[in-house]
């Protein structure tokens, strides 16, 4: 009798646990969601509130399971695995919100970006610290909840548990492999700003109506100083004003890179941006200034007009010394295509080099004031680094080696493993600012889902001149093209096939005005399929290039190119890996 009391007062306390326990953690994930929700919008307001109730309730929810009751209904057949699969889950979700979520809320809640250092005027790097302190707490939170979670037999749970149990593990597969992406760039954050010592940095903007394959041709620069988190300019120029052309650079490139984009890419400053790889744009940039200015930089960066307006999203308008009003609505037309009709480029160098700088120091000046929506800018920098419109490089190795495999670093895949990258690109070999006009499609197919070891690929790139003939004679002399006048452009194509495939066919499918098959290369490790278009105002061209890949482990099939100002329309089939 005794014991059917005691057994019945075990169950009974056992059931009070898990209808807490449930409670708790339903209100837990509730509180999580919420949090994301105003970290997302920008609302810190309440940011703080919320975690310290999701701390509670975290809390209260690991405690329950805890006793002895609990643990001993662990071992009771079908039970038992559920009751074990819920403190698995309950001890994960509290360790994460108590020891990363917890502390990050507190940083970032009571961070004041607008703040100064009353001695250097820079931003407060003081809080990197603990930004990397809480990242390396993380990795090593996540290892251990991702060893609790394996434990639990999610086949033997029933459909709420099981649930919770998925959605855990899915939680800590991509934080734990974000955090792994994360920590190495965390670490080179204090250093870039100056905290061990004064930087300068080569800011680089690409002009996207003359296309090259990393964006557009690299006509403007500004040279930036960082100390201790205080950013100022040190000097600025122009690519063509600046900079010695047609003197080729002593520096060591792959013959496979000059045997496609000949020696112009180490000759003239406007097309170090034609190998689809920052890597080697961004030594070439340095070494012109570091030959024809005498200044060096410790990293250079290159920013085009497309991330321009993404960062205008963020800021507001900015007002112009020439009295324009920059916004993310104008700013691409007004950077590479409206001002031309303001200055003759061709005799009055001199003002336009002025606007563009001018324009650069403005923007620049806001960013470094704080002044803009945090939320916005976040949103504005990745989808800029996503789309290459924002690329960045350092010439220490070390710190170098920590970008390998970010899209920051501007550079397609060494291997295919991860996943199968083609690179369509683009070169305007006119002389013109006239891809303003032009549309591009790629559309990529393979068998890659079905094929096994040794997959086929085909990318057909259709290029269309949105422009008519009455638009193209009214266009400035130093927009239209100075090879063929207004009425015609040649750009070339570029296909990068997978790592280690080989180029099976190159043809024409449309030719427009006319269209070539150029000698094919190998680059990167991959076949390369080149193409000139030839378009007058309103034709197009379409061309193809098929590749087989070699034997070998294939990832997710994926293409990245060239950040067009009318962005290439993208098809990619079949979307597995």
């Amino acid at each position: 009798m005794i014991a059917a009391i005691l057994l019945l007062g075990a169950v009974t306390w056992l059931a009070t646990r898990v209808l807490v326990v449930k409670t708790d953690l339903e209100a837990s994930q509730a509180l999580v969601d919420q949090l994301q929700t105003e970290i997302g919008s920008g609302d810190f307001t309440t940011l703080t509130a919320t975690s310290t109730e999701l701390q509670e309730k975290s809390a209260s929810a690991v405690a329950g399971t805890q006793d002895l009751t609990w643990r001993a209904a662990e071992v009771v057949p079908i039970v038992g695995a559920n009751l074990k699969a819920v403190r698995a889950v309950s001890e994960s979700i509290d360790a994460i919100v108590q020891d990363v979520a917890a502390p990050a809320v507190e940083l970032v809640a009571n961070y004041d970006i607008t703040a100064r250092d009353p001695v250097t005027g820079g931003f407060d790097i003081t809080p990197l610290e603990d930004v990397q302190t809480i990242a390396e707490t993380a990795q090593t939170v996540f290892a251990e909840s991702m060893a609790r979670m394996a434990t639990v037999d999610a086949s033997a749970t029933v459909g709420p548990v099981s649930a919770a149990v998925t959605k855990v593990n899915g939680l800590l597969g991509k934080a734990d492999s974000a955090i792994a992406s994360a920590v190495p760039l965390l670490q080179l954050v204090g250093p870039a700003l100056g905290a061990d010592g004064p930087r300068t940095y080569l800011l680089a903007f690409q002009n996207n109506a003359e296309s090259t394959a990393l964006g557009g041709s690299a006509a403007s620069y500004t040279l930036i100083n960082v100390d201790k988190g205080a950013i100022s300019i040190a000097a600025q120029g122009a690519g063509s004003q600046d900079l010695v052309e047609g003197t080729k650079l002593d520096v060591p490139v792959d013959q496979s890179a000059i045997d496609l984009f000949t020696d112009y890419l180490v000759s003239y400053p406007n097309t170090s941006t034609s190998r689809p790889d920052f890597p080697t744009a961004a030594e070439l940039m340095r070494a012109y200034w570091i030959r024809d200015k005498g200044l060096t930089a410790n990293g250079v960066i290159s920013v085009d007009p497309l991330a321009l307006a993404r960062i205008l999203n963020a800021t507001g308008p900015i007002d112009l010394p020439s009295g324009d009003v920059l916004s993310s609505e104008n700013a691409v037309s007004l950077l590479v295509h409206d001002v031309y009709y303001r200055f003759d480029s061709y005799q009055e160098p001199e003002k336009i080099d002025a606007f563009f700088q001018s324009a650069a120091s403005a923007i620049l000046n806001k960013v470094i004031s704080g002044e803009f929506d945090m939320n916005a800018m976040i949103t504005a920098v990745t989808e800029g680094v996503n789309q290459g419109s924002i690329l960045a490089w350092s010439a220490d190795p070390t710190e170098q080696q920590a970008l390998d495999g970010t899209r920051i670093q501007g550079a397609l895949p060494k291997d295919n493993v991860e996943s199968t990258a083609i690179g369509v690109y683009y070169q305007d070999t006119s002389a013109s600012k006239m891809d303003y006009f032009l549309q591009t499609a790629a559309t990529t197919t393979s068998d890659i889902c079905a094929a096994g070891p040794t997959p086929s690929f085909s990318t057909t790139v259709t290029l269309h001149s949105n422009l008519t003939a009455d638009e193209a004679n009214a266009l400035p002399e130093y927009v239209s093209s100075g090879n063929y006048g207004p009425q015609l452009t040649s750009t070339k194509v570029f296909v990068y096939g997978p790592v280690g495939a080989t180029l099976v066919d190159a043809r024409v499918d449309a030719a427009g005005e006319s269209t070539t098959v150029n000698a094919s290369g190998n680059d990167l490790g991959r076949p390369v399929a080149s193409f000139t278009a030839y378009l007058a105002p309103g034709e197009s061209s379409t061309v193809t290039a098929s590749f087989t890949g070699a034997e070998g482990q294939y990832g997710p099939l994926e293409v990245r190119g060239t950040p067009m100002i009318n962005a290439t329309a993208q098809s990619v089939e079949p979307a597995c890996g």
